[in-house]
């Protein structure tokens, strides 16, 4: 069975359609999914310009993660689940859509610089978080924005290419 065969049977299942053709839960979803991201991916950023230090300098950068990881978590949450939600209702002709393409690879790459950083500099943070950030971490931090302000401006431009 190929993947447009697939995705063509998500598409029509009573709940995706129910999706795409509710005057209410379409927007209700669409909407949710760009609150989510925004508080998702503004604390994702938060903290990114804490790593920079260009904001919140005077607060430790384990301090700061541990009041911004539930919120991010949650946010992320709500977005990866309305995201899944918009994809079944039009399944076919998103999977088409090269700026999904290039928001998915952005995401997967966004993620795994995250993994990176958490394996490769997180365990020793208490040695760094007070003094100079590593170079190694102001990248990551760099890269982040760059990758996050991809995945939202590609996903901003697949809604307006379906």
């Amino acid at each position: 069975m190929s993947p447009i065969n697939i995705l063509n049977w998500l598409q029509h299942t009573w709940w995706a359609v129910g999706i795409k053709e509710s005057d209410f839960v379409f927007p209700l979803i669409e909407g949710s999914h760009i609150l989510s991201l925004s508080f998702s991916v503004g604390m994702v950023m938060i903290l990114d310009m804490r790593l920079l230090r260009i904001s919140f300098r005077s607060q430790p950068v384990s301090q700061l993660m541990g009041q911004l990881m539930p919120w991010t978590m949650t946010g992320f949450a709500v977005m990866l689940l309305t995201g899944i939600l918009l994809f079944a209702a039009q399944a076919v002709k998103v999977y088409g859509n090269t700026f999904f393409r290039i928001k998915m690879i952005l995401m997967l790459l966004a993620g795994l610089n995250a993994l990176y950083y958490q394996v490769r500099y997180y365990p020793k943070m208490a040695e760094w978080e007070r003094t100079k950030t590593p170079l190694g971490v102001r990248i990551i931090a760099v890269l982040s924005l760059i990758l996050w302000i991809g995945v939202i401006a590609c996903g901003r431009t697949t809604a307006y290419e379906l």
